[in-house]
């Protein structure tokens, strides 16, 4: 992970270097761009053009759009001499993981203060892979007693320092620092569209999860006098996806800036500038509905086999249902669009078979979570050797029908299939 990249923040506004913390963890940046020209064909689109800006690869171990914050917050741990981190999530949190893999590389501790989630197969890896990497996991019945046990644990351990959901700021209170990074990764698309590598898009689709990425990206917009409007795709609570939320978190991060440096631009983000889009989260946070896995499945064979990535069910998947409805709509005709993919498309089953599955070596309180199978070497019940021989054991791709060389007849496969959606049926119940 190691490089000297600085932010394109240093380079637009010199003053800014010294008075905001950084350190670099992002090596492949600028991150990709491309055209999703397969799907436009899928969705007959004539003028309508789709971008994927490609932040699933921001890093060889783990991309996604932590790493984007890290490199501000992580600049400011370092900076204080932290010893660990406190962060909080769902069971299957990207951002636990995220922060699991990131303290262990610069030799810092991390305690994860978890609540629970619909248990899919992605939680289960999860809570295997933040064990891994060394994280301390602690469970609590909601976000709210994870969020007070976490209060807790840092009154007794001040040499921590605590990062809220998503890194964002909660109900005004925390850094603007991971909101900064995506400010600064607004500034490397616009160079990307200054180069021709893509057009000004006229939407940008993003995931409102803790909505800090989708709010720097807003503000990033905004300081670079930008028309591009943010379409937020709700995946969790009301209480944080909200107009009134979006507003304080980008407006504070461009006061933050201004501050430092009174020769950035002292602008606004208003109402008009973004929109929150509902009709895709589900019934609850992390539920799979019907539209996130058919928007998964279709992007992956028409886009992700080729370019190498994947989308999730719970944000990337909902984010990308969203921007299809929106694209093949009449009074969108001619639109561009961009789609942010904030979703990680590297390969950590190495890891994962590691673990062998090994989910007792995690605190007690977590075993439940594996007391239900989802997978198919779970369901039909494999032999350990056909397992380990089998590229669909403990892979991220679940459907292990789709894999070539599976050595099950099509009658067992079609048993196992029909056995798999009960249980996912049954889960979302």
């Amino acid at each position: 992970m190691e490089t000297t990249r600085e932010p394109i923040l240093y380079k637009k506004f010199p003053n800014l270097k010294g008075k905001v913390p950084f350190i670099p963890l992002i090596p492949n940046a600028p991150t990709p761009v491309e055209r999703l020209t397969n799907l436009e064909k899928h969705l007959n689109l004539k003028e309508e053009k789709i971008f994927i800006k490609r932040d699933d690869k921001v890093s060889d171990v783990y991309g996604g759009n932590k790493l984007r914050k890290f490199e501000f917050i992580f600049g400011k741990i370092l900076k204080e001499k932290k010893k660990g981190v406190i962060t909080l999530g769902g069971i299957g949190t990207n951002q636990g993981l995220a922060c699991a893999i990131t303290t262990q590389q610069l030799g810092l501790k991390c305690h994860l203060f978890l609540a629970p989630q619909p248990v899919t197969w992605h939680v289960q890896r999860s809570l295997l892979l933040y064990d891994y990497f060394g994280a301390k996991l602690h469970l609590s019945k909601s976000n709210e007693r994870a969020l007070l046990k976490s209060l807790v644990f840092r009154l007794i351990h001040p040499r921590y320092f605590l990062m809220p959901f998503g890194g964002t700021p909660l109900f005004g209170f925390g850094t603007s620092l991971g909101t900064v990074g995506f400010i600064d990764a607004m500034f490397e698309l616009k160079e990307q569209i200054d180069q021709g590598i893509a057009s000004i898009p006229d939407v940008i689709f993003c995931a409102g999860g803790s909505i800090g990425t989708a709010a720097g990206i807003g503000a990033g917009c905004k300081l670079l006098g930008l028309k591009t409007k943010i379409h937020v795709v709700k995946v969790s609570e009301d209480i944080v996806i909200n107009p009134s939320n979006f507003l304080k978190v980008a407006n504070k991060a461009l006061n933050y800036l201004h501050e430092r440096d009174p020769s950035i631009p002292h602008v606004e983000v208003t109402e008009n500038d973004f929109k929150i889009i509902e009709g895709y989260r589900g019934s609850a946070y992390g539920i799979v509905t019907e539209k996130s896995q058919k928007a998964v499945d279709l992007v992956h064979e028409l886009e992700g086999k080729e370019k190498g990535f994947k989308l999730d069910t719970t944000y990337t998947g909902k984010t990308m249902a969203a921007l299809m409805d929106y694209i093949t709509e009449e009074e969108n005709k001619g639109k561009t669009v961009l789609f942010w993919n904030t979703y990680n498309s590297n390969n950590l089953d190495d890891y994962l078979r590691e673990t062998e599955f090994n989910y007792k070596k995690l605190p007690r309180k977590f075993h439940k979570f594996y007391e239900k199978t989802f997978q198919c070497w779970q369901i039909t019940d494999c032999a350990k050797e056909r397992r380990k021989k089998c590229p669909a054991y403990l892979n991220q791709e679940y459907r292990f029908w789709k894999i070539t060389d599976c050595p099950l007849s099509e009658e067992q496969k079609e048993k196992a299939r029909k056995q798999l959606e009960q249980a996912i049926i049954a889960e979302k119940q």
